[in-house]
């Protein structure tokens, strides 16, 4: 369970709250009685409770969101962002779920969870396995519902039931939503039933792309399959669109991320995070780690932590708060 715990240190934790020096967080810490902790290499730590409770105390309030990833292309990494945002907003005191619905498992492996004998999505539709029996437990504020090849069923079993999307997952969460400040729907990489009602029931869908002329070509699938479904089920939800794996030494990604930003109808849509390519990310998912456990800093733990304040609405909270104090 600690494995996936918190590692937000005062200094990372000034430089986010806006207008407090690391005295001063110290000094909140101690007014609060909010324990700090001391890693293996001697880093000073602060619970995820105890940085909840000083954004709370600040005015921060934590969004309410189901955000799915989705893309109609495979290796962009999807599951890799969906991985590391579940675990750095859980660092930032979010409370989350993450919820696996490919059959590959990719991400309940990156979390290192066996999940072979689990109930999955299928048991919680077909079965009507009660949702609180699928959820694993990976820290006080990261859960996970896995999956595995059970799955492999799901599309088959939706459209043989002729249920309407739009309530699919809307329904089957609701016991527990109330519990969780995200929920992150981690897709496979399809156009079909299951990916619908992950996006009927979401608030955004993240796109993740790669500089690349076939992850261009899923793009344009995805969005237009997400303008299909929001016309017709009449939905309000936004897509968000995040660079990956960008690598600022090869021609070709500044290319295409010029050609993109010239598109008027998604320029808005871009979020202002570029995640690197970076090495260190694949070897940590590789060995069921996020990047923010290994011992060095690097680049995509810097771009994913401002990918998750970005998400969590940290930075312009932040922004707003200090224009308010000027």
């Amino acid at each position: 369970m600690e494995q996936f715990d918190h590692t937000i240190t005062p200094i990372e934790l000034s430089d986010c709250l806006g207008g407090i020096t690391v005295q001063g967080v110290y000094k909140a810490l101690k007014t609060h009685n909010i324990p700090t902790q001391m890693t293996s290499n001697r880093r000073k730590i602060i619970p995820a409770q105890g940085i909840r409770k000083l954004f709370e105390e600040r005015g921060f309030q934590y969004p309410k969101s189901i955000i799915s990833f989705q893309i109609v292309k495979g290796g962009v990494g999807k599951t890799s962002l969906s991985f590391c945002l579940a675990v750095r907003a859980s660092h930032y005191g979010a409370r989350v779920l993450a919820i696996d619905l490919d059959q590959q498992g990719n991400l309940t492996r990156s979390f290192n969870v066996e999940a072979r004998d689990k109930p999955v999505w299928l048991n919680l539709f077909r079965d009507k396995v009660p949702i609180d029996n699928a959820i694993v437990k990976l820290s006080d504020s990261l859960h996970i519902i896995p999956s595995n090849l059970n799955n492999s069923r799901l599309e088959v079993e939706i459209i043989g039931s002729q249920i309407n999307l739009k309530d699919l997952i809307k329904d089957i969460i609701a016991p527990i939503r109330n519990n969780y400040d995200l929920i992150i729907i981690d897709c496979p990489p399809a156009i079909n039933n299951i990916n619908a009602a992950a996006t009927c029931a979401s608030d955004i869908v993240i796109i993740p792309i790669n500089p690349d002329p076939y992850a261009m070509d899923g793009l344009d699938y995805t969005i237009s399959e997400l303008n299909r479904i929001k016309k017709g089920f009449k939905l309000s939800f936004n897509y968000r669109i995040v660079w990956n794996k960008y690598d600022a030494r090869e021609r070709l990604g500044a290319v295409y991320m010029h050609e993109l930003m010239k598109r008027n109808e998604i320029v808005n849509n871009i979020l202002p995070v570029v995640c690197r390519v970076d090495t260190s990310l694949r070897n940590a998912v590789f060995d069921a780690k996020s990047v923010f456990e290994l011992p060095k800093k690097s680049p995509i733990r810097e771009d994913i932590d401002q990918f998750a304040k970005e998400i969590l609405g940290i930075n312009a909270w932040k922004e707003a708060k200090t224009n308010s104090q000027q």
